[in-house]
């Protein structure tokens, strides 16, 4: 790992970046997303949050029930569903307002789900809060499960898990990089199968964009491609790079991964605020790419 850089644990994953970069980042689990509430800290705001959440639901009005609460359901390790009513005139699909309590930290996972679902729905909400693990601040987790910042789900079994992390790198406000990984029922075809449109797409934004590389690019075990563009427009240097990996359907070992480098649409007009040279750029992206990879014993 290059001087200055750390290593960061996301979904099933690890990856590599420099120590000053701003990460913001997401996750969803079974297509839900994995929300953090920072300003709930202690045992008692937690019971507080909840309790005024469903004392909401209770105070709003359903145009054909009483209120919007429809029930409140009891987890292991203090986790809790509140199941109301999306709208005052829904009857059909049900709001999940479920509630984590994991160490210090509170997750907040909510979804929508149709009446046909609700059993299952809950059962998948209590066998999430018995899989819970707070992951010491400061270290890698081991053993397998989907981290989200710092709490793991200690679990294995296939879903439609993703993540994705926007990374600001100090300095450089016109460099938008992001990398990402899906879990997939069904893969696509590859980046460079694919090519033609996007290359077409690329080429044609800009006068003299061309492109800078346009090949395989496997990452240790990781079957991928990549293709760069790069171009000038008044004055100012554009790139777009894309890395992809289709993966394999159905695998949590094997999503589709992607990473890219954006400097396109911006109000800055010189790249003092991204990159002083192609070499700059493609040095951060090899090093980025590189560093991505399955975090052992994930799965």
């Amino acid at each position: 790992m290059k001087q200055g850089w750390k290593t960061i644990a996301i979904g099933r994953h690890l990856v590599d970046m420099p120590e000053t970069a701003k990460l913001i980042p997401q996750w969803k689990y079974n297509d839900v997303p994995i929300e953090f509430r920072d300003d709930v800290v202690t045992e008692e705001d937690y019971d507080d949050m909840v309790a005024e959440r469903e004392q909401a639901l209770h105070a709003a009005k359903h145009e054909r029930y009483d209120s919007l609460f429809v029930q409140r359901v009891p987890h292991a390790n203090r986790g809790v569903t509140l199941i109301s009513w999306p709208e005052p005139s829904d009857t059909y699909v049900y709001r999940y307002d479920t509630y984590f309590r994991i160490g210090t930290q509170t997750v907040v996972y909510t979804g929508e789900v149709t009446d046909d679902r609700r059993t299952p729905a809950l059962s998948t909400r209590e066998k999430l809060s018995q899989s819970w693990r707070a992951v010491d601040d400061g270290t890698l987790p081991e053993g397998p499960g989907f981290v989200a910042r710092n709490v793991m789900l200690a679990r294995t079994l296939f879903n439609p898990e993703n993540w994705s992390l926007a990374i600001r790198l100090a300095g450089k406000p016109d460099a938008w990089i992001e990398i990402s990984a899906y879990a997939l029922s069904a893969v696509e075809p590859g980046l460079r199968e694919r090519a033609g449109g996007l290359l077409t797409s690329l080429l044609g934004s800009f006068v003299g964009m061309h492109q800078l590389r346009n090949r395989a690019r496997p990452v240790g075990p990781i079957v991928a491609d990549e293709i760069l563009v790069a171009g000038n427009e008044n004055g100012k240097r554009l790139y777009a790079f894309k890395w992809e990996a289709p993966g394999k359907a159905y695998s949590l070992a094997e999503p589709q991964l992607n990473a890219e480098i954006n400097v396109i649409d911006s109000a800055y007009k010189t790249n003092q605020e991204s990159f002083t040279s192609d070499e700059e750029a493609l040095e951060l992206w090899d090093a980025l790419v590189e560093s991505i990879r399955l975090r052992p014993g994930a799965v």
